[in-house]
């Protein structure tokens, strides 16, 4: 059954949502910028539509709200049995479209491109996988076939928590995020920490009784880009940006400028890589500032891990791997590359869950920044290759 929807001209037209440009252009229309971020609506929604799209089509779904207002979606093709599962994951939220240079909803078709906030990163390639799933209701297939459509990404990823505390599992996964169609079979995690230098409040006249918490953190920051430093020649000149890393993210301390400060915040992230745990980044935190302890005068601290996130990797080797691959070439006259990224995805919180999975989706550009857009023809190479994947790899 065909959906009513916006189309490209007009934010309250109608239009064909069964094809992935289409489709595209109706996510776009739909507010769901981050209700972390500035004037963000939240994902309730964009998730009512993808919802209802299913609905329509008969598909089953499921309704993921542990947080009011913050809702995923699940979808779920049901295979006859005895064969593989495979899960598409993307995010309904956008950053802020405060950000943007235009109309952030647009979703014009131009020159080729496919314009708006959440264009590229990532309601095409929610789309694509949208479509996918379309595919394999109307072909007979063994295993099942499922989107987790899920809230709060651009934040802290809730949402792919909640949907996997819920449940659902599968044997594969490939996350929809804007790759320029490379398969990203590997990425760095992360951590927060918030370090607290303590000093004591006098007055700026009396350093006799004063501690000033701002000079001490000054030492505690020297070793940060020292470490820094360390970090980045792990893997040597050549790699560099694949090498773990860490900076001074916020600092924050004093109320004014006639008084000694009783504090000091010290806002770190630190990025990690495979064989790092969130134990042993705090380790070398607290080596750190424990020495600081022993040699500098009335250096005292506290350290509190706000935020952890796993590294994700899988062999290139990985049968999966070499599934996705095998299509990519397809579509795209040309084997895709296979390779690292740095930034974090959802796709870590799935390994950890024990489904294995890549990164892949379209030639998308612009992403939290002024213009973003997605490009047409990857976009189509990918919605063809995701419903060859589902034909192959479920049936």
């Amino acid at each position: 059954m065909m959906m009513n929807a916006v189309s490209s001209d007009s934010h309250d037209g109608k239009a064909n949502t069964e094809d992935v440009v289409s489709l595209t252009q109706a996510l776009i229309h739909i507010d769901s910028s981050n209700p972390g971020m500035e004037a963000g609506v939240g994902e309730t929604k964009i998730a009512s539509f993808t919802s209802k799209w299913f609905e329509q089509k008969g598909i089953e779904t499921h309704w993921i709200e542990p947080v009011p207002g913050r809702p995923s979606v699940v979808a779920i093709v049901r295979g006859s049995g005895s064969g593989k599962s495979l899960m598409f994951n993307g995010h309904l939220d956008t950053v802020t479209l405060t950000t943007y240079d235009g109309d952030a909803l647009s979703g014009d078709l131009r020159d080729g491109n496919i314009y708006g906030r959440g264009a590229a990163d990532m309601k095409s390639g929610l789309a694509a996988a949208m479509m996918a799933l379309a595919a394999a209701k109307e072909t007979p297939l063994r295993g099942d076939v499922m989107l987790t459509a899920v809230a709060d990404e651009e934040m802290e990823s809730f949402g792919t928590e909640q949907v996997l505390q819920a449940g659902f599992r599968a044997d594969a996964a490939i996350v929809a995020e804007p790759t320029e169609m490379a398969i990203v079979n590997s990425h760095k995690g992360l951590a927060i920490f918030y370090v607290d230098i303590e000093g004591r409040a006098a007055h700026g006249s009396r350093p006799d009784i004063g501690i000033d918490a701002i000079c001490k953190a000054g030492y505690f920051l020297v070793e940060i880009d020292r470490l820094s430093n360390r970090l980045q020649s792990q893997k040597g000149g050549k790699d560099r940006l694949h090498a773990p890393n860490i900076h001074a993210g916020i600092i924050k301390g004093g109320a004014e400028v006639s008084s000694y400060p009783a504090s000091c915040t010290v806002s770190i992230e630190r990025r990690t890589v495979a064989g790092e745990t969130l134990e042993s980044v705090e380790a070398e935190l607290r080596q750190i500032l424990d020495r600081l302890s022993s040699s500098v005068t009335d250096f005292t601290y506290n350290v509190q891990a706000s935020f952890f996130r796993a590294p994700f990797g899988i062999s290139p080797s990985h049968p999966f791997v070499e599934t996705v691959a095998t299509h990519a070439t397809k579509c795209m006259d040309s084997k895709p590359k296979i390779h690292g990224e740095t930034y974090w995805t959802d796709m870590a919180l799935l390994a950890e869950a024990g489904i294995p999975g890549v990164i892949w989706g379209p030639n998308g550009y612009g992403l939290h920044a002024k213009t973003e857009w997605v490009e047409v023809e990857s976009l189509r190479n990918l919605s063809d290759a995701y419903r060859e994947i589902v034909m192959d790899f479920c049936a």
